[in-house]
């Protein structure tokens, strides 16, 4: 049996805009410092539609794909990531927020800190910005991947699995 190797534990998360075609980007960024335990990748179903006959018999039933959403929190933000994602400028030493919306899309990459385990690397992303604060952590901001196939032309994908060596 092989050993298995979990892609669990600190992870690093690196973005970068996405490249013509709904390529990976060619540049990527480091994020910055994640919380302990707030990344996840989850998917959620998508809508099933239905044909019911009278009597309410189910004649014919089609499951449309759902959505991927990559979630992580950060913990003291750096003004350079808030300059990349377009949310504000910096000027002597402060940032004048002047939107939460990022736009574009964008290339995020996912890479577990265990050799062998496997991360990800999703080449079309939108992107959602939420900052927060509280006493325990200070100041933080919860970045939200919402994951899209590329377009028919790169084929079209989610996101390619790969091993971290």
């Amino acid at each position: 049996m092989a050993k298995i190797i979990m892609a669990w534990s600190k992870c690093k998360i690196e973005i970068g805009q996405t490249g013509a075609n709904d390529t990976m980007a060619e540049t990527l960024t480091d994020i910055g410092v994640i919380l302990n335990q707030s990344s996840s990748l989850e998917a959620e179903e998508g809508d099933t539609l239905q044909a019911i006959a009278t009597g309410g018999e189910v004649v014919a039933e089609e499951a449309q794909e759902g959505t991927l959403r990559l979630e992580t929190t950060l913990i003291e933000p750096s003004e350079n990531l808030a300059t990349l994602l377009g949310i504000g400028t910096v000027s002597e030493g402060e940032i004048t927020v002047s939107t939460h919306i990022v736009d574009g899309d964008w290339s995020v990459k996912v890479t577990p800190k265990n050799i062998g385990a496997k991360g990800i690397a999703a080449p079309k992303c939108s992107i959602t910005y939420t900052p927060s604060w509280d006493e325990e952590h200070g100041n933080q901001l919860t970045l939200t991947f919402n994951i899209h196939k590329t377009t028919e032309a790169n084929p079209n994908y989610w996101y390619k699995r790969f091993t971290t060596s």
